[in-house]
């Protein structure tokens, strides 16, 4: 693909979902995964069927089916007469989702560039539009879900099919862990920009964009500067 491709050749038409118009099941699941992932719902907390569907004003069914989708992504855990409760946010665990994720996203680059189309080009310049505009609109949730069709819609070109939802899963659970980190201080119009590298990488090499790749996964979490605690005075 040639190095000539840019960011001015974004077509300016944007695919936003949308609440409306959703079935009751589809807009069930949609809202409870973003109060998830923005962590209105709190890791380990309590879900009934019953308490949902008085709060979502709709049948226990419908919210029964929208869990089940929930933990397909590993966003709740089912666990029979014990209950449903949000997957719990553990540091060593989110560590090892990173590595993964990591993994998987370099390993797809280099299988993904040749496969690339000037359709393709132009969805991917598309999904990056349409985040600077979550952007300026201040949207968290939007920016999330274009981030995660920016980073599938890159690893799709690769293949490897069978990997697909574990990549989605991981991508699901580093937003999470992200915006539960107090420390993370990024506003969004530089998240977005952060995307910028990738593409250009993408109308590179395999292994330009592998490195653009990783280096955007290794710095997901960005930690304000600030006073040194006690701790870290000792470390330095």
């Amino acid at each position: 693909m040639s190095s000539r491709l840019s960011l001015l050749s974004a077509p300016q038409r944007s695919s936003v979902p949308t609440l409306v118009g959703m079935r009751p099941r589809d807009a069930v699941y949609a809202t409870l995964k973003r109060r998830i992932l923005l962590n209105d719902l709190k890791p380990g907390s309590a879900l009934t069927e019953l308490g949902l569907a008085q709060d979502l004003m709709c049948s226990q069914g419908t919210v029964r089916e929208a869990l089940l989708r929930l933990q397909e992504d590993g966003l709740v855990l089912r666990a029979g007469h014990r209950g449903t409760t949000v997957t719990p946010l553990d540091p060593e665990e989110a560590d090892e989702i990173l590595a993964l994720r990591r993994r998987l996203e370099r390993r797809g680059a280099l299988r993904a560039v040749p496969s690339l189309t000037p359709e393709h080009w132009q969805d991917i310049l598309s999904l990056q539009e349409a985040m600077d505009h979550a952007a300026t609109d201040n949207d968290t949730y939007l920016m999330i879900e274009l981030d995660t069709a920016f980073h599938m819609a890159i690893f799709r070109l690769a293949g490897l099919r069978a990997l697909e939802q574990i990549l989605l899963r991981c991508i699901l659970h580093s937003h999470r862990q992200k915006l539960w980190e107090p420390r993370h201080n990024r506003p969004l119009g530089k998240t977005a920009q952060r995307h910028r590298p990738i593409i250009e990488a993408l109308g590179k090499s395999g292994d330009d964009l592998a490195d653009a790749l990783a280096h955007h996964i290794d710095t997901i979490v960005d930690v304000a500067p600030g006073p040194a605690t006690e701790t870290t005075r000792k470390e330095q």
